[in-house]
């Protein structure tokens, strides 16, 4: 019997285009974003096909040839970037329609349904009734488009190429940068990222169905300021919710962001706690923040699952460790006192003097070489301890005279990885903020060995606190 065939999701052709045009680029290397941005962006990550720049005088720019339009172009284009001015788009679209191999309309372009004028909406609806007369979608207008890295296509510089498992879907370009910015230095890597702006042809739900389907999406995220086509939006939202771990942030919660979501994305914010009944429903997640949604894509993407609350919190100073009991304990989450066997086992390699190894543990013996491993094992051991919250800091004039900071971050990283392989409890780690350069490198360097191997970082205790909390919310949903 044979294994039935893996069909690619209805929209596949959309994230892999083989030719790229760009309209509407500027000839100066520092003429605003706009088509310039597309260009370096696309250089950067490595675009495997041709990029063909339209320009009405320009012989080329950044190093490629440029032509007066469309039509001039002697090669197949089935991917559009408009840059144009919104008054242009009507004459793109007809250039890319006689082309006839266009298949994508990607419309950075804003100034239609947002400002609010009913003949620049007029405009819109005009624009899309013709694109899909003719079999092109539009993504946008008003939006960054795409960030794809297995397909080299990024919507704003300096987006990593390696791929990973995190969708996102944004009606704001700039949440979805940023999403992408502040992920990254912690290991989320994104499969797709969608800006999809007003939203005038491929909407929210599209993109939903898209990821669900996916095979190479494990993790949908989100940011929406409005509800287009509230039945369709409900009936994706609850089959992403059921097949993949889905994280929402929906602005327009008050009067005023409700406002500049309308003067934004053109966005009708609808009802929260509708909205809060749909993501209950579907089993999603909603937060409140978009640092919310960075811990969750970290979670989701390291942590997984959680077996329940029990958690230890172990680093140096007693202070930040009694703060840390009471975040976790206001996030919902336990810090048992640990079993009298697992304080035997860690009072053999604790010192005696200013320590603590009840729960939360405060030890010296964690800054030594040996120490490291042999206090958590025990805790990894633990029959009442589901997870480890480790938290330290770099910059401190005392560590100075512990060796070189980057080999102390890698010891400990390989340290942190093997504890969460043989117990198979997840090992988390609340990195502090670091206030001189020289610690902040060592923080970063010490970060990335922690992804590196498969452990989960956070910039605070309480956010760590707070993102556990959230995944055990979300493991009830499912249950």
């Amino acid at each position: 019997m044979t294994a039935p065939a893996i069909t690619a999701p209805e929209l596949e052709y959309v994230f892999q285009p083989r030719s790229i045009a760009i309209a509407g680029v500027s000839a100066k290397e520092h003429g605003g974003f706009g088509g310039i941005g597309f260009v370096q962006s696309l250089q950067e990550v490595g675009f495997r096909g041709p990029i063909y720049l339209i320009h009405p005088t320009a012989p080329a720019i950044r190093g490629l040839k440029c032509y007066p339009s469309l039509a001039d172009i002697p090669w197949d284009v089935d991917y559009v970037i408009s840059s144009v001015n919104a008054r242009f788009v009507p004459q793109l679209l007809e250039d890319c329609i006689k082309k006839g191999t266009v298949r994508v309309l990607h419309l950075f372009t804003a100034g239609f349904t947002e400002t609010g004028e009913a003949g620049r909406a007029e405009m819109e609806r005009a624009v899309v009734t013709q694109a899909q007369e003719a079999g092109i979608r539009i993504i946008g207008p008003n939006c960054m488009g795409l960030y794809v890295p297995a397909s080299r296509l990024a919507m704003m510089p300096g987006q990593t190429p390696e791929p990973g498992p995190v969708g996102m879907v944004s009606q704001s370009g700039m949440n979805a940068g940023e999403f992408v910015r502040y992920a990254t230095p912690r290991g989320v890597r994104c499969s797709k990222v969608i800006s999809f702006g007003n939203g005038a042809d491929l909407r929210a739900a599209d993109f939903f169905d898209y990821l669900a389907d996916d095979p190479e999406t494990k993790v949908i995220t989100a940011y929406l300021e409005g509800i287009q086509d509230g039945p369709r939006l409900a009936a994706a939202l609850r089959r992403a919710g059921r097949v993949k771990p889905t994280v929402i942030l929906k602005s327009g919660r008050t009067e005023a962001g409700s406002r500049a979501a309308s003067s934004h994305t053109a966005s009708l914010a609808g009802s929260l706690e509708i909205f809060d009944g749909l993501c209950r429903q579907a089993g999603v997640l909603r937060v409140e923040s978009l640092d919310d949604v960075v811990d969750m894509a970290v979670t989701f993407q390291f942590v997984q699952r959680l077996r329940g609350p029990r958690i230890c919190v172990v680093g140096g100073g007693g202070g930040a460790s009694v703060m840390a009991a009471d975040d976790l304990d206001a996030a919902g989450l336990e810090v048992p006192t640990l079993l009298p066997e697992t304080q035997e086992a860690l009072a053999k390699v604790t010192h005696e003097a200013g320590t603590s190894i009840r729960n939360p543990i405060d030890t010296t013996s964690m800054f030594e070489e040996k120490g490291f491993e042999a206090t958590l094992g025990p805790v990894g051991d633990a029959e009442n301890i589901d997870a480890i919250l480790y938290h330290t800091s770099f910059g401190f004039g005392f560590m100075s005279r512990m060796g070189d900071q980057r080999q102390r971050g890698e010891r400990q990283s390989e340290g942190l990885a093997r504890v969460q392989e043989q117990s198979g409890k997840p090992v988390v780690v609340a990195i502090r903020p670091s206030l001189t350069p020289e610690a902040l490198d060592q923080a970063n360097y010490f970060q990335e060995q922690c992804y590196r191997r498969g452990i989960a970082t956070y910039p605070s205790i309480a956010r760590a606190a707070n993102a556990l909390s959230r995944l055990l919310e979300w493991q009830q949903m499912q249950d």
